[in-house]
């Protein structure tokens, strides 16, 4: 289709144009014009800026103006107003045109298609379609091969009649565009081979200049062959001097581990402290080795949740090990065996000095041992403890003396996009050896210490000839804790998660973080403290602005409010493949069921969500220097705390046991055995206090019940089915009343991940 600009036009049917138009009274009967003037101007669109052409076609064929949401104007009333506006303009369009006899300007003009038409002002005109129908095109005069004396002539103008010329008169008569407009080009052409000649000159391209450049180019190719050589002869020097750097390093590592392994088994190393004495154990006993590193911190916090020590009485570990029957149950229950400890696994400390009534013991042993691996040997009654070298001696968690990963084997063959990509894949293989290498040499050391103990004294005799680097009827590798693995109760963030599913007021709750109001920081740095921000608070006033809620300690629910039940919508969509092939997902995300989601989203759940808002009543701090006690409601979280109204002992003492926290989640972070254990222990401490008078209440109806160990299990179950929350002398009625039939099963869902 031919394309023509310039030129004028004018209407041959305009009656019939404008009762083409006049006939789009809904505004769906122009969505095929509108698309198909979109296609056909495709060309004329110009990048981030409306086109004149895109504007007309939009103020002819759509709504114009705002309509729809909370507004009384619909789509479908300014679509009216719009046409009747449009058909109002192309009267008026036509009838200045008539009247006033000006000409329709032709903007574009595209065969079969459309044209643009316009008045005076080119970005303000009308569409019409196929515009042979309605329209006749009158092309402008070509006067590029006209001579202004030519055209005078064909005018009747003479000479001078216009005024002063702007072409001299003695040129008028030879002068055309055409000739003009090729000469200029011709002028543009030379000016292009100067610029040319100018850059090959620059860069050394013509005559005698490029026979010299391409002798310097032909010396500079073989300066940078010779660089580029003797830099490879230098860089393979340096692999070979790096190499032997390497081995040298780990000769010289290996030759002072050995030197070191033989002091070990020769007793030079390790002092062994007689801890406790007695009688030995038959010489026929087995040693049990215990592969598992047993963690102070874990372990003393699992000894102080389950059991009343007077921990203040003990000092050191050494006098715990000492003196308390408890310490030989846990790092020596066997006659005859060896157990290695450490102080922490994270080597990270939590909470105040205090926070743990064994928490001086730790310091003790971190003051005087550190980061040190200890040695526990038992021989019957006698008990010895000795230490390691912190810089020598590097385990984490498995003994394993019979079998240690030594070499890394060796991916596919890789290939790198970049050197740098190369080398430090390399440094990863090489500290991964060398951790490795340090794993196997810190075993050899224990191993040496003790084949020497067993070889070189009488702590712990054996028959000549038996090693322990190998089982046998003398010698057993234990991979197991004392206890034995319970998966009863699944893990404690099942257990939290039922508990915290129901609270009411006067629940006691214990805190799992110190928390204070969100707050923003202010123009001028500081914390914002407005009055209208009461992210923790209730009403509209901020009145916790000055309260906090401390860390692991027990309050009463206050408040418990429920917001109106919403409509909610798990989701996830596609947003890939995955190496084989199988769709990667994006996702779950969640959002109210009112929200718009695209077509291409999968939904896996609706869900009704009602949101609780539990608060507890702090102190307000300025009520201290006012002299009388003000409160305010301090909202906790879900994940900020622990409703004890329904846990147990028996729970709790799995948990402590088995350390099954399930991946417990405190502040957006899981958090470790070492960590937890303080919640734990407080938790454990109410419980039992309340399950005391629980006992008392329960006794005094029916005494036999409490001889059953599972019975604070039953009770739980007992309360959650009846919805019981503190149990009266009533309530121990109705309790012995359902007992024997209560089972102590009690339903616990796997915590929801998201």
């Amino acid at each position: 289709m031919s394309e023509k600009r310039n030129g004028t036009a004018r209407f041959t049917d305009f009656d019939a144009y404008l009762a083409w138009y006049s006939a789009f009274e809904q505004m769906d009967s122009t969505n095929a014009v509108y698309a198909q003037l979109r296609d056909a101007t495709a060309n004329q669109r110009e990048t981030c800026r409306i086109s004149d052409i895109d504007r007309a076609i939009s103020e002819m064929f759509e709504p114009q103006g705002s309509y729809g949401g909370f507004q009384s104007r619909t789509r479908a009333v300014a679509w009216q107003e719009t046409h009747q506006k449009a058909i109002a303009r192309i009267r008026q369009f036509h009838e200045f045109s008539a009247e006033y006899g000006q000409p329709l300007k032709v903007g574009v003009w595209v065969d079969n298609s459309y044209a643009f038409l316009y008045l005076g002002n080119p970005s303000k005109g009308i569409i019409v379609p196929t515009p042979e129908r309605y329209l006749e095109y009158i092309p402008e005069a070509d006067l590029s091969e006209v001579t202004p004396a030519e055209l005078r002539a064909r005018l009747s103008v003479p000479m001078g009649a216009e005024g002063q010329s702007i072409v001299p008169a003695n040129q008028q008569g030879s002068l055309t565009e055409k000739g003009l407009s090729e000469k200029l080009e011709e002028s543009k052409s030379e000016i292009e081979k100067l610029n040319q000649e100018a850059e090959n000159i620059k860069d050394a391209k013509s005559g005698e200049l490029a026979a010299l450049q391409a002798q310097i180019d032909a010396l500079m190719d073989t300066l940078e062959e010779k660089k580029q050589n003797l830099m490879a002869q230098l860089q393979e020097k340096m692999a070979e001097m790096k190499a032997m750097k390497e081995t040298l390093e780990n000769q010289i590592y290996l030759l002072d581990s050995q030197l070191y392994a033989i002091r070990c088994y020769a007793g030079e190393v390790v002092k062994f402290a007689h801890i406790r004495k007695g009688k030995n154990a038959p010489a026929t006993e087995p040693i049990v080795i215990y592969q598992k590193l047993r963690f102070l911190d874990e372990d003393l916090g699992r000894l102080a949740s389950l059991y009343e020590i007077q921990w203040n009485q003990l000092g050191m570990f050494e006098s715990f090990l000492q003196h308390h029957p408890l310490a030989l149950e846990t790092f020596a229950p066997n006659e005859r065996c060896v157990m290695l400890v450490r102080l922490s696994r994270t080597a990270r400390t939590f909470g105040a000095k205090d926070d743990a009534p064994y928490s001086n013991m730790l310091d003790d042993y971190n003051y005087y041992h550190g980061k040190t691996v200890g040695i526990i040997i038992r021989n019957g009654e006698n008990l010895y403890l000795g230490w390691t070298d912190q810089d020598r001696v590097h385990i984490d968690d498995d003994l394993i003396l019979g079998r240690v990963i030594t070499e890394v084997t060796p991916d596919e063959p890789k290939e790198f996009r970049f050197e740098s990509d190369r080398q430090a894949y390399e440094k990863q293989q090489k500290e991964e050896r060398k951790r490795l290498l340090d794993g196997f040499v810190s075993r050899s050391f224990v191993y040496n210490i003790l084949q020497g103990v067993v070889d070189n004294s009488s702590l712990l005799p054996l028959p000549d000839g038996v090693k322990l680097n190998k089982q046998s009827e003398y010698v057993i590798y234990s991979m197991a804790d004392k206890a034995l693995t319970d998966n009863r109760f699944g893990s404690f963030t099942d257990i939290l998660a039922l508990c915290n599913s129901r609270v009411n007021e006067g629940d006691q709750l214990l805190t799992v973080q110190r928390l204070v109001p969100e707050r923003e920081r202010g123009w001028d740095g500081g914390w914002r403290s407005d009055t209208w921000v009461n992210t923790r608070g209730r009403g509209d006033r901020n009145r916790t602005r000055d309260c906090s809620v401390e860390d692991c300690k027990l309050y009463k629910a206050n408040v418990v409010e429920y917001d109106e039940p919403e409509e909610w919508i798990k989701y996830r969509y596609v947003s890939g493949k995955n190496p084989d092939g199988s769709p990667r997902y994006a996702g779950p995300y969640h959002t109210r069921a009112d929200g718009r989601l695209s077509d291409d989203v999968e939904i896996l759940k609706r869900y009704t969500e009602t949101r609780r808002h539990v608060f507890v009543s702090v102190p307000k701090s300025e009520s201290e220097w006012r002299g009388t006690e003000s409160r305010a409601n301090f909202e906790l979280m879900d994940g900020e705390f622990i409703n004890l109204t329904y846990l147990n002992s028996v729970w709790l003492e799995w948990v402590i046991t088995n350390s099954k926290l399930g991946g417990w989640v405190i502040g957006g972070k899981q958090v470790d055995y070492a960590y937890a254990i303080r919640y734990l222990k407080t938790a454990m401490d109410y419980i039992r206090k309340r399950e005391t008078q629980e006992t008392a209440l329960i006794d005094a109806v029916a005494p036999e019940i409490c001889k059953d160990p599972d019975w604070p299990l039953k009770l739980t179950q007992w309360k959650l089915d009846k919805q019981v929350r503190a149990v009266t002398p009533y309530q121990a009625k109705r309790f012995a009343k359902a007992y024997p039939s209560l089972d102590g099963k009690i339903q616990l869902k796997p915590a929801d991940e998201d």
